[in-house]
């Protein structure tokens, strides 16, 4: 949201209340999908701002559920909004509120002792009560691990197809968001040229005096 709807160079300065209105209209909007919010960034971790701040979103928004970027130090927040009924939904691998600029985000896996750290974040994760875990920007052996040994759903972005749900931003995915392009992101369309397109033709069209006329006109 931070960085395609407003061209922050990380997702870190995103507010509550940004993620209150936009998640609210997600979820007005949704009638069969279950709706899980983000939760935004806060340098300093704090427990109990943490839960506090999930229940007044999830309260304001109606949403289902919150998905947490963060790793064990979660453990005890996931098991209370547990006990709560607040679906929480972890977020490992790439964290793209560790970056304070979009172009440090780097790939999950590449130090020996990776699969094994992110395993045990999982499986414990897993047991505290998360419903389901995001795997962003990992190799693939590590995801095909992961998915076979943890119960709950792995929803992958750049995770590769062993995980059990995919996701793609939609302006990557339909190609309305052109200044970044990872490599996991295939576009099914070019919405950015045919808008450009539409545009030029409209401004042509209102210069030239083509555009309004007796058909597009109230007599």
């Amino acid at each position: 949201m931070g960085m395609v709807l407003y061209g922050m160079n990380n997702t870190r300065t995103v507010s509550d209340q940004m993620m209150i209105n936009h998640a609210s209209a997600v979820k007005k909007a949704a009638s069969k999908s279950l709706v899980f919010f983000d939760l935004p960034f806060r340098k300093k971790f704090n427990e109990s701002e943490i839960i506090n701040r999930v229940i007044k979103i999830k309260n304001l928004t109606k949403c289902d559920g919150v998905k947490i970027e963060g790793n064990l130090e979660l453990i005890d927040i996931i098991k209370y909004l547990t006990k709560k009924n607040i679906p929480v939904m972890a977020h490992l691998g790439l964290q793209p509120q560790k970056y304070s600029n979009s172009k440090n985000f780097k790939i999950y896996g590449r130090n020996d002792n990776d699969l094994e750290k992110i395993l045990n974040e999982s499986i414990l994760l897993e047991k505290a009560g998360a419903i389901s875990i995001l795997i962003e920007g990992v190799l693939t052996n590590i995801a095909k691990i992961i998915t076979q040994k943890v119960k709950i759903p792995t929803i992958g972005i750049g995770a590769s197809e062993y995980c059990d749900g995919q996701i793609l931003v939609s302006e990557d995915m339909l190609g309305l968001f052109t200044e970044y392009h990872p490599k996991f992101v295939k576009k099914y369309s070019n919405l950015a040229k045919s808008v450009k397109i539409a545009v030029k033709k409209f401004a042509d069209e209102v210069n030239e005096k083509k555009f309004p006329n007796k058909k597009f006109r109230y007599d």
